[in-house]
This record gives C-alpha cells, structure tokens and sequence, in this order.
C-alpha cells in the first residue's frame, strides 16, 4: 500500500510541474508576443557613444575592449528563460504538494472520534 501511495504522489507531483511549466510559457509567450525584431531599431551614434564612453573609464585606447567588456553575456535569453520555467514550475509543484500535506495532516477529525454522546 505504501507504494501505491509513493506512486500517487509522484504522479500528483509530476502532474503539477507538468501544469506549471505549461503555464510558465502560456504567459511567456503571451507577454512576449509583441516583441519581435520586426520593432527592432539599429541606433548606431548609441553604440558610438557608448564605445567612446567605456574606453575613457576603462582607460584603454581601443573601443573594441570596452564593449566586450561591458557585453559579456553568459547565458543565451532562452537557455535564461528555461531555467527560469523550470524552477518556477518546481518551486509551484513543490508548494502545491507540501499544501496537499498540512491539509491532509491537519484535516478536522471525523465527529464519531470526538466522543459525544
């Protein structure tokens, strides 16, 4: 019987993250739906000036350092945006389990055990 029950809450959970992650990027996708490249502008005298900018506070001659230096990304947006799903949908399915438990562990005991009578 133990087992049957450890298979039900595995299932229960695994149910709960699958729901949670759907939903991370039902509203991801939503939210993210109007930005596209297709409203990309290019502003170069931006990036001039923020090239001039950085090599005069990092001291170098050579704009080329200063951008790497102020771009220097270490994960893609999308590897981020998984990453992000994944532990909200964990940290939901996890919740919603532990939920599961106080309810079921402080649930009001049936009327026959309270002794009236």
């Amino acid at each position: 019987m133990t087992g049957l029950a450890a298979r039900s809450g595995v299932r229960r959970w695994l149910a709960d993250f699958v729901l949670a992650f759907a939903l991370f990027w039902l509203a991801a996708f939503c939210v993210g739906a109007s930005h596209t490249r297709a409203h990309a502008l290019q502003l170069p005298s931006l990036v001039n000036h923020a090239t001039s900018v950085g090599a005069d506070h990092l001291g170098s001659s050579e704009p080329n350092q200063a951008v790497q230096a102020v771009h220097r990304v270490q994960t893609s947006p999308d590897q981020a945006l998984l990453l992000l799903s994944v532990a909200f949908a964990a940290l939901a399915a996890l919740n919603l389990g532990f939920w599961r438990h106080l309810r079921r562990a402080y649930a009001s005991p049936r009327r026959s055990v309270w002794g009236r009578g």
